[in-house]
């Protein structure tokens, strides 16, 4: 598995905290309603940002144009034992709402050998993990 350009794109957006309408405003000065349908489009792959856009989008987000760009061979080309990434059940994930999307997120980042990326996010799923879990709807 290897990460998209927009996946690059989202995971360094995320952990720079900014949001998509604040983060295409400051890369592209457009309204915030305008800056979050581009950066929406861009991240879900509807819209492929010119290279005038990366140098814009890398500037706003403190990284090099190359960040940007699709990561084409691990660091460690030897696999992983036991399979590719963490896994939690379905039942597990919905008791934390945003969780999968954490996990989703560290899986890349570790693919990425993103150090500073994968404490960022251990923090916030351990910030998950320490409330108390939503609770099922009775009859479910």
């Amino acid at each position: 598995m290897h990460l998209t350009q927009p996946e690059i794109i989202q995971i360094l957006r995320r952990r720079s905290g900014l949001n998509q309408g604040d983060f295409g405003a400051r890369a592209f000065g457009i309204s915030l309603d305008s800056a979050r349908t581009k950066i929406k489009n861009i991240e879900l792959g509807r819209q492929t940002p010119n290279k005038e856009d990366l140098k814009k989008m890398a500037l706003a987000l403190g990284v090099g144009i190359g960040d940007l760009e699709p990561v084409t061979e691990l660091k460690n080309s030897a696999p992983a034992k036991g399979g590719g990434g963490l896994e939690l059940s379905p039942k597990a994930l919905s008791l934390f709402p945003g969780l999968a999307d954490y996990f989703e997120m560290l899986n890349k980042a570790a693919e990425l050998d993103d150090h500073e990326l994968i404490a960022y996010l251990a923090g916030r799923i351990s910030a998950l993990f320490a409330m108390t879990p939503k609770k099922k709807a009775a009859g479910h």
